[in-house]
C-alpha cells in the first residue's frame, strides 16, 4: 500500500513539474494560440454581418436599377461605396504649424549647405539622392537607439514588464526597419517606388490630354515651378486642369502646401477662382487590404493618411480661407509600408490606368465646363520623368 502511495505520489510530482515547465516555455504560445482562435472567430462573425448588410443594399437597389445594369456592376458600385472614405483634418495647431513648418524649411537647407560644403562640387541629382539617404538612415539610427535605450534600461532596472512591452513591439519595429533598408536600395537605383503612384498618375493624366490635344507633341500652354512642384495646364473635358507633381526624375517629393500657396497667388491676380482641389497619394493598407485597390474619398490625401502632416494642415487651411471655400476631393492608392519604398510592384502600377478613369470620372461629375481645377500628385517623384 505504501509502495501504490509513493509510486502515485512521484507521478505526480513528476507530473506537475513536467506541467510547471510546459507552462513555463510554452505558455504564451498557448495564449497566442487561444487569442487567436478568438480572433478568428470574430473576423467571422463580422464578415457574415458585413455580407448580409450587402444583400440587403442589394435588394433595396433591385427595384430602382435599369435592364442595363448587372448585377457585377452593382456589387462594384457597393464595393466601391463601402471603401469611400473622410480623411480626418489634421490636428496640427496653427501656432504650432508655424514652427514646424520654419523648423522643417530650415532643416532641409541646412542639410543641402552642410552636403554642399563638405561636396562642393556635388550636382543636383546626387545632392537629391545623398539626401533621400541620409533622411531614411538617420530613421533607421532613431529606431537602433531607441530599442537598445529601452534593452539598458530593462536590464539595468531588471525590469522584465518593461522589456516584455519593448518584445511586444519590436515585430512593427523591424517591420519598419527593413521597409527603410528597401528604401535605401530604391534610392540607389531610378526606378519608381510605390510612393510615386501620385505623380505617376499625375503625369499619365497630362500626357494622355497632351497627345490629344497636341498631336504633334508640342509643349503646353503654361507651366509654373513653385518649391520642386511643377504644375502644368491643359484642358479636359472644357475644363482648365493645373496638374502639380514633384519634378523628377531625382528623388523629391517637393513642398506641396508651399507651392499650392503659391500658385493660388498667382491665380487669385489673375481672377482666376478654383473650383476644386484633387490629391492623388499612396495610402497605408490594412493586413488583409489588397493592394493596389483604388479608392476615392473627401479630404487631403498627403502623409499616407497621418493627420499630423505639415503639408495637410498647409493645404486644408488653404482650400478653408479662399472665397468662397475650395472642395477638396482625394483618391488613394492602398499599399503597405513596404510597397510604399520599394520599386512599383506591377500591383501598384496596374493602379495608374484606374486612378486616371476616377480622376476624370470627379472631374466630369463635381464641376462644370470653364472651371479652374487643381490636381495634385503627392509622393516622391524617383524615376518618374517630365516627358519620356
Amino acid at each position: 500500500m505504501v509502495d501504490i502511495l509513493g509510486s502515485i505520489a512521484d507521478f505526480l510530482i513528476s507530473f506537475f513539474v513536467i506541467l510547471l515547465l510546459l507552462v513555463f516555455f510554452y505558455g504564451q504560445n498557448w495564449q497566442g494560440w487561444y487569442a487567436s482562435k478568438q480572433i478568428k472567430r470574430a473576423v467571422n462573425d463580422l464578415a457574415v454581418w458585413r455580407d448580409y448588410g450587402i444583400e440587403l443594399i442589394k435588394k433595396s437597389i433591385d427595384p430602382y436599377r435599369s435592364e442595363s445594369i448587372t448585377n457585377r456592376e452593382i456589387e462594384v458600385f457597393i464595393r466601391e461605396m463601402l471603401d469611400f472614405f473622410v480623411l480626418s483634418p489634421s490636428t496640427i495647431e496653427p501656432h504650432i504649424y508655424q514652427k514646424m513648418h520654419f523648423l522643417m524649411s530650415r532643416r532641409e537647407e541646412r542639410f543641402h549647405q552642410l552636403i554642399k560644403k563638405f561636396l562642393p562640387n556635388i550636382d543636383d541629382l546626387s545632392l537629391t539622392k545623398i539626401t533621400s539617404l541620409l533622411n531614411t538612415t538617420i530613421e533607421l539610427d532613431s529606431l537602433c537607439k531607441n530599442v537598445r535605450h529601452n534593452l539598458i534600461v530593462g536590464e539595468k532596472t531588471k525590469s522584465y514588464l518593461f522589456l516584455l512591452q519593448t518584445a511586444s513591439e519590436i515585430s512593427q519595429t523591424m517591420l519598419t526597419a527593413k521597409a527603410y533598408v528597401r528604401a535605401l536600395d530604391s534610392f540607389m537605383g531610378t526606378s519608381p517606388i510605390g510612393d510615386s503612384i501620385g505623380p505617376l498618375a499625375v503625369k499619365n493624366f497630362v500626357l494622355d490630354n497632351i497627345t490629344k490635344k497636341y498631336p504633334s507633341g508640342d509643349e503646353l500652354e503654361q507651366d509654373f515651378k513653385f518649391n520642386d512642384i511643377i504644375f502644368e495646364e491643359i484642358m479636359f473635358k472644357s475644363r482648365n486642369c493645373i496638374c502639380g507633381r514633384p519634378i523628377g526624375p531625382e528623388s523629391r517629393v517637393g513642398k506641396p502646401g508651399d507651392a499650392l500657396e503659391s500658385l493660388l497667388n498667382k491665380l487669385n491676380s489673375e481672377n482666376r477662382q478654383i473650383a476644386l482641389i484633387i490629391t492623388i497619394d499612396a495610402f497605408l493598407r490594412l493586413e488583409g487590404e489588397k493592394s493596389g485597390t483604388v479608392a476615392q474619398g473627401l479630404g487631403v490625401a498627403i502623409g499616407a493618411g497621418k493627420n499630423t502632416n505639415i503639408d495637410k494642415f498647409q493645404i486644408e487651411s488653404i482650400a478653408l480661407k479662399q472665397n468662397p471655400s475650395i472642395p477638396l476631393e482625394a483618391i488613394v492608392c492602398r499599399e503597405s509600408i513596404v510597397e510604399a519604398v520599394q520599386p512599383m510592384t506591377e500591383e501598384i502600377l496596374g493602379a495608374v490606368p484606374k486612378i486616371v478613369r476616377l480622376l476624370k470620372q470627379i472631374i466630369r461629375s463635381q464641376t462644370e465646363p470653364q472651371d479652374n481645377i487643381i490636381i495634385l500628385g503627392i509622393g516622391n517623384a524617383i524615376g518618374i520623368s517630365l516627358r519620356d
